[in-house]
């Protein structure tokens, strides 16, 4: 066993090594006449895998909201109670491939609540290098949060989220 320790030890390390993950959020929202959409930038962590457990976090910055409408945009912001809590982060607790889908779970803090969430898309390359793309919803009602308006119509209550990000280890 001992003999095995020095080539076992850089294989834990490389297991345990974190991913870095940088991409880009969207959200649509939907009214009775249409829908919107939002996009923030600043999605940014570090995740540990080891195939099936994960942990770390990614978060982004909820003021970096962009809708393309200001008024909209100050708004979601109130919303989501962006001063008190000014970023967003998910805490993935598992990962895997089911199939050709990779899915995370785990859980989203926002607006000073934390649920359980999940992620489902694809893991587009190997893990030490690729690119996720996938997406969920949530209800306004879950959180807690008051539904917008727009044009003085009230937004349905889910919006479907989105995240794109490139994975490096």
């Amino acid at each position: 066993m001992r003999r095995l320790l020095p080539f076992l030890l850089p294989l834990l390390a490389l297991a345990q090594a974190p991913y870095r993950v940088e991409g880009e959020v969207r959200y649509r929202g939907f009214y009775p006449l249409g829908s919107w959409e939002g996009r923030n930038p600043t999605a940014r962590g570090e995740v540990f895998w080891n195939g099936e457990q994960a942990s770390g976090r990614v978060c982004l910055e909820q003021a970096a909201w962009d809708s393309g409408v200001a008024e909209r945009d100050r708004k979601a912001l109130e919303i989501l109670k962006a001063r008190e809590h000014p970023q967003a982060c998910l805490y993935p607790q598992r990962a895997r491939y089911e199939g050709s889908r990779f899915v995370v779970e785990g859980e989203l803090e926002m607006a000073g609540r934390r649920l359980p969430v999940r992620l489902q898309g694809e893991l587009l390359g190997p893990p030490e290098r690729g690119r996720f793309r996938g997406g969920f919803r949530i209800r306004f009602s879950d959180w807690g949060l008051e539904r917008p308006r727009f044009l003085f119509l009230e937004v349905r209550d889910e919006v479907e989220v989105f995240l794109e990000a490139e994975v490096r280890r």
